[in-house]
C-alpha cells in the first residue's frame, strides 16, 4: 500500500513540474461555446447587471435585517461577498 502511495505521489510531482514548465498546458485555449457563454456571464456580472443585482441584494437583506428576519451579520456577509466579487478582477489583473 505504501508503494502505491509513493508511486502516485511521484506521478503528481511530475505532473506539477510539467505544468510549471509548460504553463500553456494548464490553460484552455480556443473559442468554444462554453467559453463564450462564461465570458458573457462574467461581463454581465461586472457590468450594469451585476451592479444592479448587488444593489438590490443589499437592499433586500437590509430590509430583512430591519424587520428582524435575519441577523445583522448576514448583511455584513453580503457586503463582504459583493466586495470580494467586484474586487477579484483587480486582484487577478483582469
Amino acid at each position: 500500500m505504501k508503494k502505491i502511495f509513493q508511486f502516485i505521489k511521484s506521478k503528481i510531482i511530475i505532473l506539477h513540474l510539467l505544468l510549471i514548465s509548460f504553463p500553456a498546458l494548464s490553460f484552455a485555449g480556443g473559442e468554444t461555446p462554453v467559453s463564450q457563454g462564461l465570458r458573457y456571464i462574467t461581463n454581465a456580472m461586472y457590468g450594469a447587471t451585476g451592479i444592479a443585482i448587488a444593489t438590490i441584494s443589499v437592499m433586500v437583506v437590509g430590509l430583512l435585517c430591519l424587520s428582524h428576519f435575519l441577523r445583522w451579520t448576514v448583511l455584513g456577509y453580503t457586503i463582504i461577498g459583493i466586495s470580494i466579487i467586484f474586487g477579484a478582477g483587480s486582484m487577478n489583473g483582469i
